[in-house]
């Protein structure tokens, strides 16, 4: 199907967020340009939120609704909605996010023009409520778009370590979800990254940059939130997306560099991490530090040059006067500006 006929399928998992889920629901039956499917999957929600479904299944004839008698968890609603594309492709809108005015069509007609890129996605506003979103947020002129090569943009993924990806942004073309497979209830925190390293395994990647494609809902009751916890939890967390990835992959010829990449990158994010737990526990509580030098020589071995040393002088210091110790600071101040040039990047290219 090309243009206008081509048909997206917006599925929505749903579970007690009725404050904020016909926001969601409408930004998707408005989008123009494109044919729009939308199915709500119901987890059995305790708030309103079923019945509010069921009001927004009846008054537009383009939703649909999936209702579930238990609440299953997220792996199994995400992989509920999978079951339910009808579309030639596929969004994940989580119920307290939105999509922006027209962002469908742009992708989708991207895609129908480059039928090698498996997904793509732009960038994202991160809101609290919609009224409080400017409109001058969402008119930045689109630019060109950039095209990475799958096995290009699992590289830079690999030396990032992080995942650019929030979700409401990405456009997913439903034959290269089917060959991906379902999401894997090995990473029930980090199912999305491991869901994106796989679709690039498969196909191109391309990013939109310009106009905003998506609205990320941040609030205190984010699903994301009750999961959320240490550095330690973080990086193990990543770590099962990045390795439950590679299994699947164990026959391509890029695995080996992946798997070195990822591991030198995390665990140098956890050295890193384990100076700053060190600092901040100041001999209150268990030390995480040691936990996180731990995880840091099972993923990579190999030391950098004078670790031994700093940790000596650091524990000699105590906590406190570690802080403020001036050979510690250059460090400190070079990580701060290495994740702001981080953040620039991944706005400009994606990753």
């Amino acid at each position: 199907m090309m243009g206008t006929h081509s048909v997206v399928t917006v599925t929505i998992p749903s579970y007690n967020y009725a404050r904020y889920l016909r926001e969601c629901v409408e930004s998707a039956v408005h989008q123009e340009g494109v044919e729009v499917d939308v199915v709500i999957v119901e987890n059995a929600s305790t708030d309103g939120s079923v019945e509010l479904a069921r009001q927004l299944r009846d008054e537009y004839p383009n939703v649909r609704l999936v209702e579930h008698a238990d609440n299953h968890g997220i792996i199994c609603s995400l992989n509920r909605c999978r079951d339910e594309i009808r579309g030639d492709y596929v969004v994940l809108l989580c119920a307290d996010d939105c999509l922006t005015p027209g962002s469908l069509a742009r992708s989708v007609a991207f895609m129908d023009a480059h039928p090698n890129v498996g997904m793509t996605y732009g960038p994202v506003i991160v809101f609290s409520e919609l009224s409080k979103v400017k409109p001058s947020q969402l008119a930045a002129a689109p630019g060109p778009a950039k095209i990475y090569p799958g096995a290009e943009w699992i590289d830079r993924v690999c030396r990032a370590r992080e995942n650019p990806i929030y979700t409401p942004e990405v456009v997913m073309r439903t034959s290269t979800l089917a060959v991906a497979g379902r999401l894997d209830p090995a990473c029930p925190h980090t199912s999305d990254l491991n869901m994106w390293l796989r679709m690039a395994s498969y196909a191109d990647v391309a990013y939109l940059p310009g106009q905003t494609l998506a609205m990320f809902r941040q609030h205190e009751t984010n699903h994301s939130n009750a999961y959320e916890g240490s550095a330690l939890s973080t990086i193990e967390q990543k770590w099962v997306a990045f390795s439950a990835f590679l299994d699947t992959v164990a026959d391509r010829p890029e695995r080996a560099r992946w798997d070195t990449t990822v591991r030198r990158t995390l665990a140098r994010e956890a050295r890193y991490s384990a100076s700053r737990a060190y600092v901040k526990a100041n001999g209150a509580g268990p030390d995480e530090s040691q936990q996180l030098l731990d995880l840091a020589a099972v993923l990579d071995p190999t030391k950098p040059s004078g670790e031994s040393l700093s940790w000596r002088v650091r524990r000699s210091l105590g906590p406190s006067r570690s802080r403020t110790f001036p050979l510690f600071l250059p460090r400190l101040v070079l990580s701060r500006l290495q994740r702001v040039a981080a953040e620039k990047r991944r706005v400009r290219s994606g990753v």
